[in-house]
């Protein structure tokens, strides 16, 4: 991973924190967690706070942290906005993704290794899986495919009108 980003995502924003993971981003969520618990968390591992909350956010810059204070509604912008202030990639790096539940790193297994661990129509229908690594669930590109690789590629459109904006 090396100088990739890290992040800890407030109790708001669990869906910027899934699509962080499939990213390939280290991300922390908690459903419940207290402001300073982020504060810390985020001095101590080096963690960018992705929030909604302006007071976490201004804490977090007077202490030093790096923090995005994420005000838009729609997925494709939040994504494109954390992509211009931090770099991350707007696609989906199979060999990279983190488990979207969890944050446990992923690995392609095969086929066979996936039997009775997914729906039968699955098994027969799909070639490619990826296990967790930390809580055992079964990934595949399956119907909802199509629309995460929308939501990326209006993300990237939407990355290069930002920086277009300078």
């Amino acid at each position: 991973m090396g100088d990739e980003p890290a992040f800890i995502v407030d109790t708001m924003l669990g869906n910027v924190a899934r699509w962080l993971r499939m990213l390939g981003y280290d991300t922390l969520y908690y459903r419940r967690i207290e402001d300073w618990r982020i504060l810390r968390i985020a001095e101590r591992d080096g963690r960018i706070i992705v929030t909604r909350d302006r007071g976490l956010h201004n804490r977090a810059r007077r202490k030093g942290l790096r923090s995005i204070l994420l005000e838009q509604d729609d997925m494709a912008e939040r994504l494109a906005y954390i992509a211009l202030l931090t770099g991350i990639r707007l696609y989906i790096d199979l060999d990279r993704s983190r488990c979207p539940v969890c944050n446990g790193e992923l690995v392609r297994v095969s086929r066979e290794a996936v039997r009775g661990k997914v729906p039968r129509r699955v098994y027969e229908r799909y070639t490619g899986f990826w296990l967790c690594t930390r809580c055992g669930k079964v990934y595949w590109m399956g119907s909802h495919w199509e629309g995460i690789e929308e939501t990326l590629r209006l993300a990237r459109k939407i990355y290069e009108e930002m920086r277009g904006e300078d």
